[in-house]
């Protein structure tokens, strides 16, 4: 548990010390991919078409997507928002062993691969997400047990948190891209659930903060209560 306390602090504390965020950059960057798969992958349950992803260099991204309607839009929109922390949760809670933190840094680095592979069409997005997809699988198998289990706590908080990191955009009605002016992912929620955009920026920044203290209340509460309710072992 303390492990989870100091890649929390670390979390708060790096982004406000000089060069405190270019060590947190590849686990923003791993946020932007969360994202933008988010986006994806819902497209595909939905039926529709995810054609390629793309990662910039300054922590944007895009999902090229298709064939979805406009209720879908909203959910694609939605997985976009919510991306990032349910895959946070999970790396919290499956990485807050070190046996274990070795195979979810294991299969991130599978994952990440998979999407470099099949989705990723950009030549930074490309390099960037496989050097963090074979630096995990370096880590998963070459690092002591520990660092590895501080290291899946402190990426499943950042993933958590990285609607936080984005509030600018989560509250903002629109941009430009590319010279064109598009719609936010709120925004798209908002014109199909008439409540404004703004309303549910809200939404999604307290769901994340919601999903992380679940996370942690299953990875780390629950195992000390069940410990200290269970009966002691006697004697052979």
């Amino acid at each position: 548990m303390l492990l989870f306390w100091l890649a929390a602090a670390a979390s708060v504390v790096l982004p406000l010390v000089p060069y405190g965020r270019n060590v947190l950059y590849p686990f923003a960057l791993l946020g932007t991919w969360a994202h933008e798969m988010g986006h994806g992958l819902v497209a595909l349950l939905l039926g529709g078409s995810f054609e390629r992803l793309e990662i910039y260099r300054n922590l944007g991204g895009v999902a090229f997507h298709s064939g979805v309607g406009s209720f879908g839009r909203v959910l694609v929109s939605a997985g976009g928002l919510i991306g990032p922390a349910v895959p946070g949760a999970l790396v919290i809670v499956y990485g807050s062993r070190p046996r274990t933190a070795r195979w979810v840094l294991a299969v991130l680095s599978v994952a990440v691969a998979l999407s470099v592979v099949f989705f990723v069409r950009n030549l930074f997005g490309v390099i960037a997400l496989a050097v963090i997809a074979a630096v995990a699988a370096v880590f998963g198998f070459r690092s002591p047990g520990g660092f590895r289990l501080g290291l899946t706590q402190l990426l499943g908080i950042q993933l958590c948190l990285a609607s936080w990191g984005t509030l600018d955009y989560m509250f903002t009605r629109d941009f430009v891209r590319d010279g064109q002016r598009v719609d936010s992912d709120t925004q798209n929620i908002a014109e199909v659930l008439f409540l404004p955009y703004w309303f549910w920026g809200g939404v999604t920044a307290a769901l994340s903060l919601a999903i992380l203290a679940w996370a942690f209340y299953l990875a780390w509460l629950r195992s000390e209560r069940r410990s200290a309710l269970a009966p002691p072992t006697l004697p052979t």
